[in-house]
């Protein structure tokens, strides 16, 4: 049986959630489907010989530590590496790599990381006979670099056997949900998703509830966060991690700061040191003009987990403190670094590289990046990045008409009106602008459009 794990990984590397600029990739998306990928058992399939070199990665025990998961893991995937280069014709030990590879770099998120899967998928699929192969790993990796539909390619292979695996039927289906809701098709991905979690809801149940905090009922979200929490074992140190950090982010939106830093530590307390859920406690900070504080943990992650996101946060708060020289530094930097992942992997850098250039500028690059983020995925966050991008560009009209599209679906985030606000003012429609500036303060009465600066 399929590890509830596997069913989460790919959340982290997704954007993720809540419009929080975490990651390389979005979605809300890798830690979140499969955190446990060194683990993965395909029911019916054979799992390798176990590794001399390292012994695979058990799921992390309540209290452990970020650096010490990435040391296990890196057992793991040299021991692997080993087998694979002495087995040329061994697919399914790469396979295996290449989930403990992905689960890697929803850790990390790093390129080299993302790069390794790739590489080590194309080697399997190199040797594996037509139809079989690393499917729905391959599927997995492209959703959460937002190609989607190289993912969907991967999926309709496993619809056509002949006797699907039910865990692989349900993987493909928690997959297509996400994909679902990443294009904006909140109903389908609310009913299947729904559907999942009835039935089996360790495999869906807090993928369920991000849903529900995406379409405006952060109430239900956050019962059903509880609830996955407490169906989570006290061993399973990452899941109860990636839990309590989605619901920090929940209550983060709801402009409910204490309870959130209460989730974040808890998250903390189980994956100690883990960059993801520390750049949530410097926001926290920002949002309570802590600004020291805040500097002093993004200064901590430039120099550890090294990801352009955080130097952009950085950037902002030495602007926001008067550092204008040290900001221009990091901003340099990032810009950088973001062009670099644009090259790299354009579909899962553009939808945050965008966010750099319209705090930072030239807007016609925020623009250009929006535009084509939109193309990709044209969910509620796409078309509310894009409106903003419209904004920072002089087009208000073009802005009024991306929110007027989200607004007509389930997607509610105090950020959508707030931006519907601004277009209705910049077109002189106060009345229309009051409207919404209201709907925003009753999802989050603390919300500040500087909150989403970075």
């Amino acid at each position: 049986m399929t590890s509830s794990g596997e069913l989460y990984l790919f959340k982290a590397l997704a954007p993720t959630v809540m419009d929080r600029k975490t990651t390389l990739v979005a979605a809300v998306v890798a830690f979140g489907l499969s955190a446990f990928v060194s683990q993965v058992v395909f029911r019916g399939q054979p799992t390798p010989p176990p590794v001399v070199a390292a012994k695979p990665v058990a799921p992390a025990a309540a209290g452990a530590d970020y650096a010490s998961l990435l040391a296990e893991l890196d057992q793991t995937i040299q021991g692997l590496r080993a087998r694979a280069d002495k087995r040329p014709g061994d697919w399914l030990t790469r396979m295996h790599l290449g989930s403990a590879l992905l689960e890697r770099a929803g850790l990390t998120n790093q390129l080299d990381d993302f790069a390794r899967v790739q590489a080590v998928l194309d080697e399997a699929f190199a040797i594996a006979p037509p139809g079989s192969g690393p499917v729905l790993v391959a599927a997995r990796f492209n959703f959460a670099i937002h190609r989607l539909g190289e993912a969907e390619k991967y999926l309709d292979i496993v619809d056509r056997r002949a006797v699907p695996r039910r865990d692989d039927q349900t993987l493909a289906r928690v997959l297509r949900a996400e994909i679902a809701a990443q294009r904006g098709q909140y109903e389908t991905a609310m009913a299947e998703l729904t559907a999942i979690a009835a039935a089996e809801p360790m495999v869906a149940t807090a993928e369920l509830a991000l849903l529900h905090a995406k379409t405006g009922k952060p109430g239900e979200a956050e019962i059903l966060l509880e609830q996955a929490l407490q169906a989570t074992g006290p061993k399973d140190a990452r899941r109860r991690a990636w839990i309590e950090l989605q619901h920090g982010i929940v209550a983060m939106e709801r402009g409910e700061l204490q309870s959130a830093l209460k989730h974040l530590h808890a998250a903390d307390a189980e994956l100690a040191g883990w960059w993801l859920v520390r750049e949530h406690i410097a926001e926290i900070h920002h949002r309570r003009d802590q600004h020291a504080e805040a500097i002093a943990i993004f200064e901590d992650l430039v120099r550890t987990a090294d990801l352009p996101q955080h130097m952009d946060a950085l950037a902002g708060l030495y602007r926001h403190t008067g550092a204008a020289e040290r900001a221009d530094e990091w901003i340099a930097r990032s810009a950088a670094r973001w062009e670099q992942q644009l090259a790299r992997f354009p579909e899962a850098a553009m939808g945050h590289a965008l966010q750099h250039y319209q705090q930072f500028g030239p807007q016609e690059r925020a623009l250009e990046l929006a535009i084509a983020n939109h193309a990709v995925r044209p969910g509620g966050d796409a078309k509310v990045a894009l409106a903003q991008a419209y904004l920072g560009a002089g087009q208000a009209a073009e802005a009024l008409a991306l929110v007027e599209q989200a607004l007509g679906s389930p997607y509610r985030t105090a950020r959508l009106h707030d931006v519907a606000a601004k277009a209705h003012t910049a077109l002189g429609q106060a009345a229309a602008a009051e409207q919404q500036t209201e709907l925003m303060l009753a999802i989050n009465p603390r919300y500040s459009s500087t909150d989403h600066a970075h």
